[in-house]
């Protein structure tokens, strides 16, 4: 009888054990692993709710997550069975920090053991627009029979951005001779890629994947070795093993420095979302860009107040409200908000601050094809309030200034002055 273990995709019938991609139950009993990628987001999401990135200890636990998962395939894989996946479009989260690797997205394709790489360059989201989409190439291929059996019940959320080759392990394309259903060789095994059956005849259903894995499974059944096998050892054996923990040795000492150096880079080149960010995340790089010139800044959270950043030095004091747009200049909203968070601050303290709007306009667009910072209205009001407009481009300006010559602080020091002396205008930092 085949056992069949899913992932995020709930199968009724014998030999059935259904689990989640972080469930508790283990992969390593099956003969086929049916994973359903599109759900694998679900681990991320909620913490994703006013936030853009994942925080570092939880990115590491999912991380953690898809690589058990990922190890659990390849060992099943090794051993001749079958890993079936639905193909559906690419899930993506950014995290605070890279890995060993340099990701610093985490993917709800992070469990495939072989292959993701080149699947995540050339798979494109698009469903299936008519019915009969989907064509069967090669009909001696091991899952034609899953093809005949729900052709009128196929359709496709996702293929591979090229024409299908004549490789005949593309069985399956859509009327574009896009591949949307396709197998890979990994270690003894078949990682398998199909478009789901929307059917809910479960007993059709796992009768039809197991028939078709039936041959292959077959042909590359083995006999696990017992656990007394371990007793034995041959001539030879330990000085592998030596030399293999010798190895791994170094590995773990490069991992580790590299681990650092990666650390070091992003803490780097998070200031590139200067140009591109929004909401908590460009928050946070204007806040580090203001402690990076000699402020101290923070969030103000006081009963009913508050107010993006607050930042203080010798030379003054000030309150920031940051905002973001995608494809059009800083509106005034905005700025009646630093209007009112002046005024609460003055209420506090009986002196007022000095109000910056800070803007980053256009940021999907490149910096120089963006059109004005502020709107006309913004400019009127800002000179009427005194307050100063500076973009989140002229800081990472500054950013490079100062990265060139660290010692500069009289280049600091000109930053903080400009920005606490620059009434009704825009400020000019380098």
């Amino acid at each position: 009888m085949t056992n069949i273990v899913t992932l995020n995709y709930t199968l009724t019938g014998d030999n059935v054990v259904n689990t989640t991609i972080d469930g508790g139950e283990t992969l390593l009993d099956a003969d086929i692993v049916i994973a359903n990628p599109i759900e694998f987001s679900n681990v991320w999401t909620h913490h994703l709710l006013n936030r853009n990135s994942l925080p570092n200890s939880t990115a590491e636990r999912i991380r953690s997550i898809f690589l058990s998962r990922k190890n659990e395939l390849w060992t099943l894989l090794e051993n001749g069975k079958v890993l079936i996946v639905l193909l559906t479009p690419a899930k993506a989260a950014r995290a605070d920090t890279t890995t060993y690797s340099g990701n610093e997205y985490i993917t709800n394709y992070d469990f495939l053991p072989s292959a993701k790489e080149f699947l995540l360059q050339s798979l494109t989201p698009g469903k299936s627009s008519i019915a009969n989409s989907i064509l069967l190439t090669n009909q001696k291929h091991l899952f034609s029979q899953y093809f005949k059996a729900f052709k009128t019940e196929l359709e496709y959320s996702a293929y591979l951005d090229f024409d299908g080759p004549e490789n005949s392990d593309y069985f399956l394309v859509n009327r574009s001779n896009r591949p949307v259903g396709f197998s890979l060789s990994a270690g003894n095994g078949q990682i398998i890629f199909l478009p789901p059956a929307k059917t809910n005849d479960f007993k059709k259903l796992i009768g039809v994947l197991s028939s078709c894995c039936s041959k292959y499974l077959a042909e590359h059944e083995e006999t696990p070795p017992p656990n007394w096998v371990s007793d034995f050892q041959l001539h030879g054996e330990s000085e592998y093993e030596k030399q293999l923990q010798e190895i791994n040795d170094k590995i773990d000492q490069l991992l580790s420095e590299q681990k650092k150096v990666e650390e070091s880079k992003h803490n780097l080149t998070k200031f590139k979302g200067l140009l591109y960010g929004q909401g908590f995340e460009l928050e946070n790089l204007v806040m580090e860009f203001f402690r990076m010139i000699g402020f101290t800044a923070d969030n103000r959270k006081q009963d009913d107040l508050e107010h993006d950043i607050v930042f203080e030095s010798k030379e003054g004091k000030g309150i920031a409200e940051i905002e973001g747009k995608d494809n059009d200049s800083i509106h005034i909203g905005k700025l009646d908000q630093l209007n009112r968070a002046v005024d609460e601050d003055f209420e506090l303290t009986s002196s007022y601050p000095q109000g910056i709007l800070i803007g980053n306009h256009y940021r999907l667009h490149k910096p120089e094809t963006r059109k004005d910072p502020f709107t006309e209205k913004v400019l009127i009001v800002a000179k009427k309030k005194n307050f100063g407009l500076l973009t989140t481009m002229e800081m990472y300006s500054a950013i490079e200034k100062f990265l060139k010559n660290p010692s500069d602080e009289k280049f600091l020091l000109d930053c903080r002055q400009k920005i606490l002396n620059t009434h009704g205008e825009i400020i000019r930092l380098t």
